[in-house]
């Protein structure tokens, strides 16, 4: 670990502390697992994308992709599956890109709402295309562990060029 990484453990083990989490061997190394963790949740700017060129305005639909964030208000996990529906003008991206959009920009502290709005952002930015639609359905642990305490898929949509009704209706859950 780094002296930054150290120092962060040594301050989240006197915090454990002070919350009464004491005693419990099996608790030993907790605060260098959680600064190990955290530090895996750094932003990360969108993937890079070499656009290929196309004719067709059919649209694309890359569906279910899972992915995993912590929430930016608790630090809790929440999870789901995220649909992708563009409406190219003349360039797509290799398929492989979408994947790798979400889950860079899922590896932050976030909020789903602002995660969907990334991802089609960022679809828009790279591609420019006629529109983009972009639903986000996830479990959100902090409203399941805490305050609530309620069960559900929590769901969002987001959208990024021209309005486009059809893209809006592939990507809703069937």
């Amino acid at each position: 670990m780094s002296a930054s990484s150290n120092e962060a453990a040594a301050h989240l083990a006197q915090a454990l502390e002070l919350l009464g989490f004491v005693g419990d061997p099996e608790m030993d190394s907790t605060a260098e697992r959680v600064v190990g963790f955290l530090s895996e949740f750094r932003p990360h700017p969108a993937p890079p994308v070499t656009p290929l060129e196309t004719r067709s305005q059919s649209p694309v639909v890359i569906r279910d992709l899972r992915y995993h964030s912590l929430c930016a208000h608790h630090l809790l996990p929440f999870f789901g599956k995220c649909t992708i529906a563009y409406r190219p003008d003349g360039a797509i991206a290799g398929l492989g890109w979408f994947p790798r959009l979400v889950g860079q920009l899922s590896r932050q502290p976030q909020l789903q709402e602002r995660l969907a709005e990334q991802i089609a952002h960022g679809v828009h930015t790279a591609l420019a295309p006629h529109s983009v639609a972009v639903f986000v359905s996830a479990r959100q642990m902090c409203v399941e562990m805490r305050g609530a305490r309620a069960h559900g898929a929590f769901e969002v949509t987001a959208v990024a060029g021209a309005p486009d009704d059809a893209l809006l209706n592939l990507v809703q859950p069937r």
